[in-house]
């Protein structure tokens, strides 16, 4: 009887799918996991994914450096495979297109750098079981994704450019504001302004507006306005800051200037289906919950205004 009750104890933990070229390193995760969570571990892409066709897993964390199949086209396939399915991708500041590539098309839940420290990866996971429990909703897309298309309750809602750069924001509001109130801001106070005066839906931002790195406002905004989806449009590349916006601000899409009108359109079409389902379930905030912890010195006030602005309602 003791067998069968441990047996079934083992079946309702959390499966965690560990994916890593270096047996070593899946020997020690293991280890580091199998006392509270069902734990597998694939050598290779090929092979996860067949663990992933085979049954359901609810987090997968992937190394990015491996041969014939990297992190990032693991878990891009993993989305497809099992959406519900939490995907982590184990990577280094030097990785800047694989980091950009699991924003876009991965989407997801954290990075952890190599090497990392057992107490947050244990705390990565833990979060990242918990966003697992939420029943995924999909987001369909039906025709051309350049064409709008009107969605109920949601066409009065609004997009906010929030770039120091004028002929950026002139060029955004031309595309844009076709189809949807579309409003500007040349630095984080008038973004904040905005976000008082109007409901938006989609904010559209450099990673650096006014002089201010924008992580700080993304991140509360996550925490406060769970539903509102963030696009970084830039022309940096920078990987840590690329790192920093998914753990603390789950950004949706990481787009470099200068942009085609028609990506331009279709990232923010898509972005405001995203904001129709988080806003219409707000559950589904949780399964992209980002990092908790505030900045050590909020000189300027973001989280606390924000916090004001949204009821401090997190």
């Amino acid at each position: 009887m003791d067998e069968l009750t441990n047996v079934d104890v083992a079946e309702q933990k959390p499966r965690i799918l560990f994916v890593d070229d270096e047996p070593r390193i899946l020997v020690a995760l293991k280890a580091l996991f199998r006392k509270d969570y069902d734990v597998v571990t694939a050598n290779s892409g090929a092979a996860a994914l067949d663990i992933l066709r085979e049954g359901d897993v609810d987090v997968v964390v992937s190394d990015q450096r491996m041969p014939e199949m990297t992190g990032v086209e693991v878990l891009r396939s993993a989305k497809d495979i099992r959406p519900r399915a939490i995907r982590v991708l184990l990577t280094g500041y030097s990785d800047l297109s694989a980091i950009l590539a699991a924003i876009n098309d991965g989407e997801i839940f954290r990075f952890i750098n190599k090497p990392w420290s057992n107490v947050d990866l244990r705390q990565t996971i833990a979060a990242a079981v918990k966003a697992s429990a939420i029943e995924h909703v999909e987001l369909v897309v039906e025709g051309d994704i350049n064409e709008k298309v009107y969605i109920p309750g949601i066409d009065d809602v609004g997009t906010l450019i929030l770039d120091d750069d004028e002929a950026t924001r002139d060029t955004l509001q031309r595309v844009l504001g076709r189809e949807r109130a579309v409003y500007s801001a040349r630095n984080l106070n008038e973004g904040l302004e905005q976000l008082e005066k109007h409901k938006i839906g989609v904010i559209i931002t450099d990673l650096v507006v006014g002089g201010d790195v924008v992580t700080d406002l993304l991140s509360a905004l996550r925490q406060h306005h769970p539903s509102l989806v963030a696009i970084v449009l830039t022309g940096q590349s920078d990987a840590e800051q690329g790192i920093d916006l998914i753990n603390r601000g789950q950004i949706y899409r990481f787009l470099t200037k200068p942009i085609s009108e028609g990506l331009l359109r279709g990232s923010v079409n898509l972005a405001m289906r995203r904001y129709e389902i988080l806003h219409k379930n707000p559950a589904q905030a949780l399964r992209i919950a980002a990092e908790a912890a505030p900045p050590a010195n909020d000189t300027r006030g973001v989280f606390k205004r924000i916090g004001r602005l949204f009821g401090l309602t997190a």
